[in-house]
């Protein structure tokens, strides 16, 4: 109904499940400068998309992404069991692969269209671990990311299983870190940043 009454609105439907494969096919249909998601339960506070947007259309950085982890942020209702989850996690994929950001799993992020068109197609993860995927190859092929503190509600009403959704972001690790890192840096040399 919204894309009939305004035409830079569009919408379109994938038949197959999965948040990695539905942002890469939107984003790589757009033509926008800057593509943009927060999660659908709205649980980052919708009031960081300028700053967020404004990061990467000034220049200052590639990709702009939320972080509950970061100096600032202020977290709300969630439970101690995913906290330490998610705090191990970023403790693993940082010694892993020595990047700077803490929150790769946050559902908000500010792309360039230069990651869109570079990055993007390198991903292979289809679900919850492109974040992790897309953002760890955009920095170690030297696109900057900057994490931005966020007001952050849980939502205690998700499908998500984080026993599931962890150990397939382990193994999305693994794969990456040997393999699907070098892979990338050899496809993505010469590009400019």
């Amino acid at each position: 109904a919204l894309s009939k009454k305004y035409s830079k609105i569009h919408v379109f439907r994938l038949t197959e499940k999965g948040r990695g494969r539905a942002l890469k096919s939107a984003w790589m249909k757009s033509q926008a400068d800057v593509v943009a998601y927060m999660d659908v339960d709205l649980s980052t506070d919708l009031a960081h998309l300028p700053d967020a947007v404004d990061l990467v259309t000034s220049g200052e950085c590639s990709l702009s992404v939320g972080s509950r982890l970061c100096k600032g942020s202020h977290v709300a209702g969630r439970t101690i069991k995913r906290e330490i989850i998610s705090r191990c996690y970023s403790i693993l994929f940082r010694a892993l692969f020595f990047v700077s950001f803490r929150d790769a799993q946050c559902g908000f992020k500010v792309v360039s269209r230069q990651v869109v068109n570079n990055v993007i197609p390198l991903v292979k993860d289809t679900g919850w671990f492109f974040d992790t995927e897309l953002l760890i190859i955009s920095e170690k092929n030297g696109y900057s990311v900057c994490e931005i503190p966020v007001n952050w509600t849980d939502d205690p009403d998700t499908r998500v299983n984080i026993f599931r959704t962890a150990w397939d972001d382990v193994k999305g690790l693994l794969r990456i870190r040997f393999g699907g890192l070098a892979a990338s840096r050899k496809t993505l040399s010469g590009r400019p940043r």
